[in-house]
């Protein structure tokens, strides 16, 4: 099994550098323009599957992205279950205030993600985020893994292996699941629109061969 997850493209929230898991902005003009792209580079090839999260902006970049394949297109599927990490009572606010108050529980001097993800694994982040928020509203890591084991045995339940997916979902979500899986230990965040192929072989060994990818033509 082929998943090209694909992050959604620019939102309001992006350009206002806010936190943005399970709240929800519109795409802007460049977020459509992200999905478009995406859409061409990936135009070639054919979709047996297309999954979105159930967030307005990826769908809409889901939507975009196969309104330029040249294959006939499979209805869009869109499920909470490929939502992003919820971020709790951080959703909203500003993303130096979250990334830095879980910096400063971790001993890190850093407001930036990409920093913060240098030095620690993404379980541990999940569970400092989950930890210093006043209102311990979101999801810490047990139950965000739990989500996503589920959701990769859903798929393995109702596709067979040979099956091609699009899966069009959230930054925090592709990242974590390249570094649990992949191993890529010093990624980065993928940029909206960028393109990260999983693969699934019959055993439900999960591995990565492309990552936070804007260039190549599928």
């Amino acid at each position: 099994m082929k998943i090209y997850a694909v992050r959604h493209g620019q939102t309001i929230f992006n350009v206002l550098d806010k936190v943005q898991g399970w709240a929800d902005t519109p795409l802007t003009s460049q977020g459509e323009q992200d999905g478009l792209a995406a859409g061409q580079r990936l135009k070639n090839v054919k979709f047996d599957v297309a999954l979105s999260s159930d967030t307005s902006r990826a769908m809409h970049t889901a939507e975009l992205m196969l309104s330029v394949n040249s294959h006939a297109t499979p209805k869009l599927i869109y499920t909470p279950a490929w939502r992003e990490f919820f971020f709790g009572s951080f959703e909203g606010g500003e993303n130096k205030v979250m990334w830095g108050t879980a910096a400063k529980a971790l001993g890190i001097d850093s407001e930036t993600p990409d920093e913060v993800a240098r030095q620690v694994d993404m379980t541990k982040i999940m569970d400092t985020i989950y930890a210093v928020d006043p209102q311990h509203l979101g999801e810490n890591a047990a139950v965000f893994w739990q989500r996503m084991a589920q959701s990769l045995a859903k798929l393995q339940q109702d596709y067979d292996e040979h099956t091609t997916i699009l899966l069009v979902t959230h930054g925090q979500l592709i990242w974590n699941l390249a570094q649990h899986y992949g191993h890529l230990k010093t990624a980065d965040r993928p940029k909206n629109g960028a393109v990260a192929v999983f693969n699934i072989d019959k055993d439900g060994n999960v591995s990565v061969t492309n990552f936070n990818d804007v260039t190549t033509i599928f």
